[in-house]
Parts: structure tokens; C-alpha cells; sequence
């Protein structure tokens, strides 16, 4: 969820009722160098538990920076070792994490034993053809994290066809600390069959991109807003983190574009947003939602 969930629109899906936000992936080694760019992304003004995602392979990055205040405002540290993106698995980050258990082990530790908040582990099916989630599930137990979640697709895969469900209760057999369900979330009954075998929740990601009313939805909840109205405080929220109006108006395009996804004459719509270039634009586009 890179580039998707910033500070607005988790505070957005903590509204409709997500019980846990989890900000994009961060850096350890930027933050160990003090990027203020990476800094900005740790903003968080969500009441719900608020959780920071941590990437990075140097244990001596990840200790300096959990040893600083850098996350007081955060309940739970996610380290991520799923990611499949190619720019960061070539920097032997996200899902690399898996190919080599004993050196994660390492880095796992380290952040275990210098951090003093819950950590969780949010990894694949396995990478490089090999399926190896159960033995480096159970290495991060053996390290002392609080809680896993898995996505069930292999680094390949990506997020083409469908999580295989049978791994999910293969691992909570495996294992026993709590296991989270990342991926393919929809329904209610997706929910009910996530729960039925044992797990301990469930983690949305792309199924809430435009769609915060999800969270309501899925807790039978009334939404506590319209979508419309979501999109508004999202834009609000946001004119405060963007120093100009060209940047703001570049990043919350694409947010525009998953809002309106489900409307009446969404193509039309889609096609006039991608010509915007100022925030009237966008604001006369919204009076006529």
C-alpha cells in the first residue's frame, strides 16, 4: 500500500471502523539518517490502534531507530517481510527477507529485543519457487514477535489469482501465536470463514482503496458518512501535509480515481480527472457527485 495510506485516509478507515490502521512502509535506513521525507509519513491522527510498518535488512539501522522516540505515537510495529515490489526486493528488503531464514533471524531479533511495543511479521507464501512460510512462521515466533500475518500468494504471484486458503490453517496449526489473514477480504462471509479456522482477524488493503466504507460493512456498521463526504475530509486533511497546490492536486488524483470507481460514468469521469492540474478542479467535480 505504498503511496496509498497516508495519515487522511487511515484516520478516513478508522472512522468507518477499522480497528487497527497501519501507515505505508517506511524505512529504517531512512529513518536512521533523519530523511524528513520519511518522517512526514510517521504523521498519524487516527483514535483507533495505530501500527507503523517497518522495512529494512541491517539489524544496526533497525536498532538505532527503535531505540529512538521515533514510534511513541504508534501502538504495534509490522515489519515487513512480504513486499514484492522489484525495487525493493532487489534492495533485499520485503519478501528477499524469506530467502535466507537465519539472516532474517537476525534482523527479527534485533528489532524484538530493542523495541518496547508489540512487533508482528507480515510475510508470503515463499519466494524464488519455494513455499517456505511455516518454517519462517516459526522463526518469528522463536524470535518473540506478537502476532503474524500472512498474505497467502508467493512473491511471484503477486497479487494475480487467489490467496490459497489452505495455508492459513496450515500455519495457525503451526504456530501459537495469532495469525492475521492478509488478502482477498471482501465479505462478510470471508470474514466468518477467516474466523472459523482460527484466525485472529483480518487485514485489508486494496478492497478499502476508494471503498473505506468497507470497514462498516463488514461489521454490519452504518457508515458514519457518505463516500462523498469521505472524499472531502480525505482532500481537507491532506491540504495540510502538501506544501503546494501542484503536488497536492498530483497525489490525490489517483485516491479521485478509486472514489469514483463505482459511479455512474466512472470512465467519463476518470478521464476528465486525469486533466486536472488544480484543486478548483477537483473541488467543482465534487459538487456535482
Amino acid at each position: 500500500m505504498a503511496g496509498v495510506t497516508d495519515f487522511a485516509f487511515r484516520k478516513i478507515c478508522c472512522d468507518f471502523g477499522a480497528n487497527m490502521v497501519t501507515t505505508e512502509m517506511v524505512s529504517a535506513k531512512a529513518l536512521e539518517h533523519s530523511s524528513p521525507r520519511t518522517a512526514k509519513m510517521l504523521r498519524e491522527d487516527s483514535t483507533c490502534l495505530k501500527c507503523c510498518q517497518l522495512f529494512g535488512h541491517e539489524p544496526e539501522a533497525i536498532k538505532k531507530v527503535v531505540e529512538k522516540d521515533t514510534f511513541s505515537h504508534f501502538d504495534i510495529i509490522d515489519f515487513n517481510c512480504g513486499c514484492p515490489a522489484p525495487k525493493i526486493v532487489k534492495n533485499n528488503d520485503g519478501s528477499a527477507m524469506m530467502r535466507d531464514i537465519e539472516k532474517t533471524r537476525t534482523v527479527i531479533s534485533t528489532l524484538v529485543e530493542n523495541c518496547n511495543k508489540p512487533v508482528s511479521i507480515k510475510f508470503r507464501l515463499g519466494i524464488d519457487g519455494k513455499e517456505n512460510y511455516i518454517e519462517f512462521a516459526k522463526m518469528c515466533e522463536e524470535c518473540g514477535v506478537s502476532f503474524l500475518i500472512l498474505h497467502a500468494r508467493t512473491r511471484e504471484q503477486g497479487y494475480a489469482g487467489e490467496v490459497d486458503k489452505s495455508a492459513y490453517k496450515k500455519l495457525i496449526d503451526s504456530v501459537k501465536i495469532p495469525v492475521i489473514w492478509s488478502g482477498d477480504i471482501k465479505t462478510k462471509d470471508d470474514v466468518e470463514y477467516a474466523k472459523s479456522i482460527g484466525c485472529a482477524g483480518v487485514m485489508i488493503g486494496r478492497n478499502a482503496l476508494g471503498n473505506p466504507e468497507i470497514f462498516s460493512t463488514l461489521q454490519g456498521k452504518t457508515p458514519p458518512y457518505t463516500k462523498k463526504e469521505a472524499i472531502i475530509k480525505h482532500l481537507e486533511l491532506l491540504k495540510s501535509y502538501y506544501r503546494t497546490e501542484k503536488t497536492l492536486v498530483a497525489y490525490f488524483k489517483k485516491h479521485l480515481m478509486w472514489y469514483v470507481k463505482s459511479i455512474e460514468c466512472a470512465t467519463a469521469i476518470k478521464l476528465k480527472i486525469l486533466q486536472f492540474t488544480t484543486l478548483k478542479e477537483i473541488e467543482d467535480l465534487l459538487k456535482t457527485l
